[in-house]
């Protein structure tokens, strides 16, 4: 049964009639009761080994949200179409006296890889798969969303329709102007870009709440250099990955679908960093140094 994406369209479809945001809290709750009263028992990656290419989701958490983060690994293990991996990055200095709640050490036993690392923010979902699978297709995750069920199975068909290129559920739209990049919060948000029908483009700034699906063998080795990316963007991993896709010359696809069929787990998702982003548009310095660092022309991408 795709609940979450029945959920969904329940949801979209209610903000539409009532013109008002409708929280995801009542259908975090169902999905939450659905998982606990149909549990799953069956390995959530593929056990074939037949992949040329990897297809690895890797994501982390921290400790206030630890308590939840099994409902989104929950959603990932019951995916259509079964990732190789899913790795879950923990900071080992915020966990070292955490214990690990039940519900989540037993994904285990379907798949789940839970790894201890050095705390490098937002950037740790990413960048230890990174490093350790650099031949591979890595898909980033956040902990704080309910996936829908065929979300993978969408990200790798519109991969194989779109070869070489950022596959992801969710982005902005680039804005510029007389040769300069507006304000972030000039951009075209996601919420006003549904069902989007453009294809592969430098414009589509992928957000990392969505999923993306990254070819990390195409990537310029640049994007692991660590030093520079804590010093350029240190709160912004999603503005260090567009533009080292750009100098990889990598386009961003976005899949057809409403927004990606995402719920929220709204008690997780409470003080993000978008606060520190947007709220105190940090994005525009930290797109700035990271422009300036890669030594990047938007006129000769946008």
């Amino acid at each position: 049964m795709r609940l979450v994406k029945v959920c969904y369209k329940i949801k979209y479809s209610l903000e539409k009639v009532l013109g008002v945001e409708v929280r995801d809290k009542f259908f975090e709750l169902l999905i939450t009761w659905y998982y606990r009263i149909f549990r799953e028992r069956k390995h959530g990656v593929s056990l074939e080994n037949k992949r040329k290419r990897k297809v690895i989701v890797s994501m982390t958490s921290i400790p206030s949200r630890i308590d939840k983060v099994w409902i989104t690994i929950e959603s990932l293990l019951r995916q259509t179409y079964k990732p190789d991996k899913i790795i879950l990055w923990l900071g080992e200095d915020e966990f070292r006296n955490v214990k690990l709640p039940k519900r989540l050490k037993k994904k285990q036993k379907r798949g789940l890889k839970i790894c201890y690392c050095e705390d490098l923010r937002s950037y740790t979902k990413f960048y230890y798969t990174a490093k350790q699978y650099p031949d591979d297709y890595i898909v980033t995750v956040d902990d704080d969303i309910i996936y829908a069920e065929d979300m993978l199975e969408i990200m790798v068909r519109t991969y194989k329709e779109n070869p070489g290129c950022v596959i992801c559920n969710r982005s902005h739209q680039i804005k510029t102007y007389c040769g300069g990049l507006r304000t972030y919060d000039k951009w075209t948000k996601y919420k006003e870009r549904e069902n989007i029908e453009n294809g592969p483009s430098f414009n589509n700034f992928f957000t990392g709440v969505g999923g993306n699906l990254l070819p990390m063998f195409m990537m310029d080795k640049i994007v692991l250099d660590k030093k520079n990316f804590l010093e350029m963007a240190p709160y912004a991993d999603d503005v260090w990955l567009n533009f080292c896709a750009w100098i990889s010359g990598i386009k961003t696809v976005n899949t057809k679908g409403i927004l990606g069929y995402l719920i929220t787990i709204e008690s997780s998702a409470a003080k993000g960093l978008s606060e520190v982003n947007v709220t105190y548009r940090r994005n525009d310095e930290q797109i700035e140094r990271v422009l300036k660092h890669l030594g990047i022309d938007i006129n000769q991408y946008l």
